[in-house]
């Protein structure tokens, strides 16, 4: 099957199970009707874009709140192309503190959300899930820590999760695993290799002999190896056999499960630089003295700035043109304490490699990276005045991801929000934002809505404002309207009079006028009737375009789809 869903399928009310999986159906999240759905399965498939901030809303809630929240069981959307956080955080139609909602999703047994591009935190609110059976979320782009939700439960009289299977792996996830996963009293799968985990993998869950289908081996899923392989190793799969890195070749990685491929040896501060350098695309930079020559010595590139001892302390590079991602690697610069990359056209997301980094400046203000500022970089100190504040400063602002970068649709004036320096200086925040670029991209320092002569329109103000504007510009644009007429009658009757006595005078000087009218009479009679413009006007009819065009034009659209 292609393309989209058909609309008469998406409206059949009693629909119970839609499994159409492994087809190439395409589209949007589709939204059906049916409040008696138990199995929606839409897996590899060719779907795409955002959820709705909603759909796991209340089923009494939200435009776009799926009706079958209450008798949902298996929700499987995985091996398509879905993007955005996962609508399940404190900001989502889920949590509506003016609602209740203790029957959402309160059935769901299977949900599997993997191989997307879902980025985000993984939200406290699976815990509330008390039937969930199985979570699947590996292969996304998801950062943070593993939430203790999942094996503690969420709400009044919560208890573990009935959770068999848990895969979490392959996405950027930091932090340390909790012993506390080993409380889950039916868990027999658990995976989280390919991630950005430290430290070791804790012993009560050591003891759970883990992965043994998969592992085929019921030694090895007796030890920790079984869960992940330690920092310093690698293997095929992340989990055992494991293979200690060499390090008689330099081998060194930080991070647990990690794959054959990531075990390789430590690299030079200039190797570091030239992986940068590769991957914004330097070859392209907009000013020609800033190119690096590869292997070049560190401290001898322009917009670098290295310590007393030898050590880079700043990569600065504004308004340059880079392009691409950021490294992970430049968080293993061991002295970089300041990272200016402002008004550039970086994309991807802010790797929590950054955190081993002793940064005091990071700055990615005006460029097009998503997600979300990953939560150990959100509690460094240091980084942008985080932490450091006047005595008395809330401790949700003293500690805040804001600090780092602002979010997707908000901004400041310099990208991000600002403690104060004084008591009682309220300092810097992040506004919100209503236009398109603030809503897809982190760190905006300017808000693009729609501006008159420098005066920045807000939606709440231009529907405010033209609601009330209507019973004074209706009297104004009849009395406009009627002067503009009554001066066009009277130039028209002045026009004609004069034609009429310079027609006149004409006949009587000659009598062959008598019959026919004036080339100019016939020219105003046929305009009349049609209007077509001359080659030169249809040619450039484009000219005449300006900005206040396009301006009046949005405004209108705006005030039109406001009101």
């Amino acid at each position: 099957m292609q393309g989209p869903i058909p609309k008469l399928i998406l409206q059949l009310p009693n629909l119970e199970i839609m499994d159409v999986h492994e087809n190439d159906l395409e589209g949007d999240f589709p939204h059906f009707e049916s409040d008696a759905l138990r199995v929606l399965d839409i897996s590899k498939n060719r779907f795409h874009g955002p959820l709705d901030n909603d759909l796991f809303g209340h089923p009494a809630i939200g435009t776009f709140t799926a009706p079958y929240l209450v008798s949902l069981v298996k929700f499987d959307i995985s091996h398509n192309g879905f993007t955005g956080t996962i609508p399940l955080d404190g900001t989502s139609g889920y949590y509506n503190p003016e609602v209740k909602h203790e029957e959402s999703l309160q059935n769901l047994e299977y949900f599997d959300l993997g191989y997307n591009l879902f980025s985000g935190t993984i939200c406290n609110n699976f815990g509330n899930f008390v039937n969930l059976r199985g979570l699947f979320l590996e292969h996304n782009r998801l950062v943070g820590t593993i939430p203790k939700s999942l094996f503690r439960g969420s709400g009044e009289g919560a208890h573990p999760l009935p959770l068999v299977e848990l895969f979490l792996q392959h996405n950027s996830l930091s932090g340390t695993l909790n012993e506390g996963l080993a409380t889950l009293p039916n868990l027999k799968e658990f995976y989280v290799d390919g991630n950005k985990l430290t430290g070791g993998v804790p012993e009560p869950l050591c003891n759970l002999e883990l992965n043994n289908a998969f592992l085929n081996d019921t030694q090895a899923a007796k030890g920790c190896d079984g869960v992940s392989c330690p920092a310093n190793s690698a293997s095929r799969e992340g989990v055992a056999p494991c293979t200690p890195c060499d390090p008689n070749h330099g081998g060194f990685h930080p991070y647990m499960g990690q794959h054959d491929t990531e075990c390789r040896g430590s690299m030079s501060e200039e190797q570091i630089l030239d992986m940068f350098f590769e991957e914004t695309h330097g070859d392209e930079w907009l000013d020609s003295k800033y190119i690096w020559e590869k292997a070049s010595p560190a401290c001898q590139r322009r917009g670098v700035v290295c310590s007393d001892t030898g050590k880079v302390a700043k990569i600065i590079l504004p308004s340059l043109g880079l392009r691409g991602h950021l490294i992970p690697e430049l968080g293993f610069l061991s002295e970089l304490g300041v990272l200016n990359l402002t008004n550039n056209q970086l994309t991807g997301f802010i790797p929590s490699d950054l955190r081993f980094a002793p940064l005091k400046r990071f700055d990615v203000s005006g460029s097009r990276m998503q997600g979300v500022v990953p939560p150990l970089l959100c509690i460094k100190e240091g980084v942008n005045g985080n932490g450091v504040g006047p005595p008395g400063t809330d401790f949700n602002l003293l500690y805040a991801c804001e600090n780092i970068v602002c979010p997707r649709g908000t901004y400041s004036s310099i990208g991000r929000a600002a403690l104060p320096e004084n008591e009682g200086e309220d300092g810097i925040q992040c506004l919100p934002c209503y236009d398109n670029e603030a809503a897809l991209y982190m760190g905006r320092d300017h808000c693009t809505d729609i501006s008159i002569a420098g005066l920045r329109i807000r939606r709440d103000d231009i529907r405010h404002e033209f609601v009330n504007a209507i019973p004074i510009m209706l009297p104004l644009a009849v009395i406009a309207a009627c002067s503009c007429l009554i001066l066009h009658l009277r130039k028209r009757k002045s026009s004609v009079s004069a034609t009429r006595n310079s027609h006149d005078d004409d006949v009587a000087r000659s009598p062959s006028l008598q019959r026919q009218s004036s080339p100019t009479m016939q020219q105003w009679a046929s305009s009349r009737l049609t209007f077509s413009p001359s080659p030169d006007e249809d040619e450039h009819s484009d000219d005449d375009w300006t900005a206040a065009d396009s301006v009046g034009e949005k405004l209108i659209t705006g005030a039109i789809e406001l009101t």
